[in-house]
């Protein structure tokens, strides 16, 4: 559980500051921004389960 906490959450908040920085890039140079908001919502799934799994391990 500590493993998530301390590596695998803040590796998913970098990963999610890097594809907003990309989004907005793209956004700005008026490219397809198409792989960014699916990248950013695949990323927020995983760290909302990545949260709820820690959370569900400590109540135990």
């Amino acid at each position: 559980m500590l493993l998530i906490l301390l590596l695998v959450v803040p590796l998913l908040g970098v990963l999610w500051f890097i594809n907003f920085t990309a989004f907005l890039t793209n956004l700005k140079n008026d490219k397809s921004t198409h792989n960014q908001i699916l990248l950013g919502s695949a990323l927020t799934f995983i760290f909302i389960f990545a949260v709820i799994y820690f959370y569900v391990g400590t109540v135990h």
